[in-house]
């Protein structure tokens, strides 16, 4: 019985050693390379009104005047991960869900799934307008009647899609 108990005890330790080597990546990382020179002088916390970027550790989220703490974290492999959060904005509160990847380099890959409600004033109206416009894809001068010349932006002018979700690690950053 006591062997069973020492064997069961054993187990258990490896099963939680192996949960605990799945967590999230140390670190801080920045949206961008901006965003780690500031933290090298100043926390988010700080930075308030100057903080023009997007951070993410271990515990959650910060962007301007909104942060998230991550709940539950699940990993889906050893550099995927699932993140449900608890979000605070400008007196909001709502859940969240974040798909982390780490990619080559170290870098993360931050996918976010906002579930908040439109917070802003004028926000209703915005959508009214834009169903006011009554866009048909099928007609043939749709692009002109949503604003575009019909042509595909060069891609200098578009950002590209993986930088936009791209978190740079940040070497040195105020605790």
């Amino acid at each position: 019985m006591h062997r069973t108990a020492q064997l069961m005890m054993a187990i258990w330790l490896l099963g939680t050693s192996t949960l605990a080597a799945q967590g999230l990546p140390e670190g801080t990382f920045a949206s961008s390379k901006e965003g780690c020179a500031k933290l090298k002088t100043k926390t988010p916390a700080e930075l308030s009104e100057g903080l023009d970027f997007t951070v993410v550790s271990k515990t959650g989220f910060t962007g301007y005047q909104q942060q998230c703490d991550f709940v539950n974290v699940t990993a889906r492999n050893a550099t995927s991960w699932l993140a449900t959060a608890y979000c605070e904005e400008q007196g909001y509160a709502y859940p969240d869900l974040f798909a982390i990847a780490q990619k080559q380099g170290g870098n993360l890959s931050v996918t976010r799934l906002a579930t908040q409600q439109d917070t802003y004033e004028g926000a209703a109206e915005d959508d009214q307008e834009l169903a006011n416009q009554d866009i048909d894809p099928s007609e043939p001068d749709a692009n002109k009647k949503a604003g575009t010349n019909g042509a595909e932006a060069s891609a200098e002018d578009q950002p590209a899609g993986d930088d936009l979700n791209t978190y740079v690690r940040c070497d040195s950053v105020k605790q």
